[in-house]
């Protein structure tokens, strides 16, 4: 029996009173893929039995004689999956797959697996991607500077970090582990600090 046909065939075997999936939880980690490659990726990933994200912005793009919804990816060929560790062996042998994300340096990095992103990370950056009236850019280091959460507006109850700020308006990013923050711009009457 192969590697692959371990981790699909969902069979329970039990050691010490619990089943594989409560033994190896799925977590959600980023991928490298081909460059525009991302929905392809996902729908392989999908048929295989994995949930994905792609982070994507819709925007108004505004020609001579038209207008018209485009999608922007936030993070071009990063796609992200919801996965076990026992599944990244079975990832990183698809050749759609350039590799497994890690931060550098971290214990997940030095065993060769993919860091863990926590699940509220990637729900605030689909709630900041569907709400944003801004454009949303991914920076890799930050200056921490003060917790907030919005108080009014679309994104009304987001938490995030300010990474800037002039008289009106504060640059706003929310974390994703391994790949930095996704920052928008909101006006400072709309959010408060964290205590």
């Amino acid at each position: 029996m192969c590697v692959q046909d371990v981790y699909h065939k969902g069979e329970e075997s039990f050691a010490n009173g619990t089943n594989d999936r409560e033994a190896c939880p799925k977590r959600w980690i980023a991928v490298l893929v081909q460059m525009n490659c991302e929905k392809k990726t996902a729908t392989q990933l999908g048929k295989a039995g994995y949930e994905t994200y792609i982070p994507i912005q819709q925007e108004i793009h505004q020609w001579s004689d038209r207008k018209k919804k485009v999608n922007r990816l936030i993070m071009p060929m990063v796609v992200f999956v919801r996965a076990t560790v026992n599944e990244e062996e079975w990832l990183r042998s698809q050749s759609y797959i350039f590799k497994l994300l890690a931060l550098p340096g971290t214990d997940e990095d030095k065993k060769k697996f993919a860091t863990p992103i926590p699940d509220y990370q990637i729900e605030r950056l689909k709630f900041l991607l569907e709400k944003a009236e801004s454009e949303v850019t991914i920076v890799a280091n930050l200056t921490i500077g003060n917790a907030v959460r919005v108080i009014f507006g679309p994104l009304k109850g987001l938490e995030g970090v300010v990474s800037e700020a002039d008289n009106k308006s504060s640059i706003v990013g929310v974390m994703i582990d391994g790949l930095g923050y996704a920052c928008v711009k909101i006006l400072k009457t709309n959010i408060e600090i964290i205590l």
